[in-house]
């Protein structure tokens, strides 16, 4: 006798066919041609699928979905071990590690729940407040850490941090609002500045290659810290319209009146984690000067901080650290270097870069919007700038375009993502497990379309303006 299945197990079972069903329907209407696109490269974009799908849907462990990847792609795409596996010989890994630490003495020590406490009180106490403070935090430290990781691993801490600090219980609305602002402000700014992200530098190098025109730090600056900034308070306006609080205004300053006076004066071990986390950001922001990485600043910010004298990490306490979302992260990654090796990239690029002929500057540079956007799915931005830059580039030249509209256009593109494995930065904050799936997919949804018409109704008409 079968026993009837339960409306739980009913919905799993349903997930599980939904989720093999979706990559097969995905493959087998490619159009397999043996040249342009191989057996190797739909089986590629179907097991991708399938990962999405499976995260999505929550029907399976993300770490579990991230430690098949790199093998699914050698075993049936042909793709060697080296290639799937070379994100762990990059300095994500060393950045997480680093970050994870600095994170447990934030939070270890109460200095992380000290800084978060400080910033609402600033603020008047407000949820709102709270949301907008952290974003002026991130805004004013932007120019001062070049990378991006670097400022992911402070802030990321810091927000954690600010959660644990007023009861905001993991992937609750609030939590999840607060850990997503922080992503969205740490992502937003780095289109600010030439030196946001290694992926600028490189793509404006690419530009420069194909088309003669250099830009310096300062001009970058100029043709994107006022569209970055509107940008990056638009972002965050979404989170506090999307999701807003629950907490009575009243109830939130008297928590955080209570958990204030919790705090008691700061102790020695907090100075002592201040200190070491002023030399960190020093040591981030300056490392144009002394030339070490933002992943080899934080593993060595950990190595002092075992240090007698500084004693702010022991065995004990690293042990306690959670490194299990760093195998999600990393096999998440795998998706650019294997889909590099396969060429996927440039059969996208062959497909839909010729749609841009003949078209407007305003609809071109929304149709590389969406082009960068579109390429999330399959790439980091790193590798989709590299493989990218100098076609957009070329093309804008002959359409007598000037090619930085398009450029700047498709990296706005790359900044929207709608689900974790996209971006290191989203996969960072989202490891962290305090924001709720759904509740973030529904902000980052909306800010991908709202993105586009700012594009259109703003970026652009101001770009055509300062580059005429």
């Amino acid at each position: 006798m079968t026993l009837p299945m339960s409306p739980k197990n009913t919905t799993l079972a349903l997930k599980w066919f939904v989720s093999f069903l979706i990559p097969a329907l995905v493959y087998w209407l490619l159009p397999i041609d043996g040249k342009t696109l191989t057996h190797e490269m739909a089986l590629f974009l179907a097991i991708t699928t399938w990962a999405v799908c499976m995260w999505a849907m929550d029907t399976m462990n993300e770490i579990a979905v991230g430690l098949a990847l790199p093998v699914l792609y050698i075993v049936f795409c042909g793709v060697k071990q080296q290639v799937v596996y070379m994100p762990w010989t990059s300095e994500v890994p060393i950045i997480v590690i680093g970050g994870f630490a600095l994170g447990k003495i934030l939070s270890g020590t109460g200095l992380g729940k000290r800084i978060g406490l400080t910033c609402v009180r600033c603020m008047g106490g407000s949820f709102i407040g709270t949301l907008i403070g952290v974003t002026v935090a991130v805004s004013i430290v932007a120019p001062l850490v070049p990378a991006v990781t670097g400022k992911a691993a402070i802030f990321c801490a810091i927000g954690i941090s600010l959660c644990d600090a007023l009861d905001f219980k993991p992937k609750s609305r609030e939590a999840t609002a607060v850990i997503l602002t922080c992503c969205l402000a740490v992502a937003s700014t780095k289109l600010c500045y030439l030196t946001g992200g290694a992926d600028l530098v490189l793509g404006m190098g690419l530009l420069h290659k194909v088309s003669g025109l250099s830009t310096s730090w300062m001009e970058y600056a100029m043709h994107n810290f006022l569209p970055g900034m509107i940008y990056t308070f638009m972002s965050v306006g979404l989170v506090i319209l999307l999701l807003p609080s629950k907490v009575d205004r009243q109830t939130l300053r008297a928590t955080l009146q209570v958990k204030y006076q919790e705090l008691g004066p700061v102790t020695t071990e907090q100075k002592r984690a201040a200190v070491l986390m002023l030399v960190t950001l020093l040591l981030l922001s300056t490392d144009k000067l002394h030339g070490i990485a933002a992943g080899l600043v934080m593993i060595l910010i950990t190595f002092v901080a075992f240090l007698p004298g500084v004693r702010l990490l022991d065995g004990k306490r690293f042990s306690s650290i959670n490194f299990a979302p760093l195998f999600f992260i990393m096999g998440c990654m795998t998706i650019g270097s294997a889909g590099g090796f396969l060429k996927v990239t440039a059969w996208v690029a062959n497909i839909t870069l010729p749609y841009l002929q003949g078209m407007s500057t305003t609809l071109a540079g929304f149709t590389s919007y969406v082009l960068g956007a579109g390429a999330n799915f399959l790439l980091t931005p790193l590798a989709a700038t590299t493989t990218m830059t100098s076609p957009i580039t070329e093309l804008g030249v002959q359409m007598n375009i000037d090619p930085r509209i398009l450029f700047y256009s498709f990296q706005y593109g790359l900044d929207n993502y709608v689900f974790p494995y996209e971006y290191a930065v989203l996969l960072y904050f989202f490891s962290s497990g305090y924001m709720l799936f759904k509740d973030m997919v529904k902000v980052l949804a909306a800010r991908m379309v709202l993105t586009g018409v700012f594009l259109v109704l703003i970026a652009i008409p101001f770009w055509k303006f300062i580059l005429a």
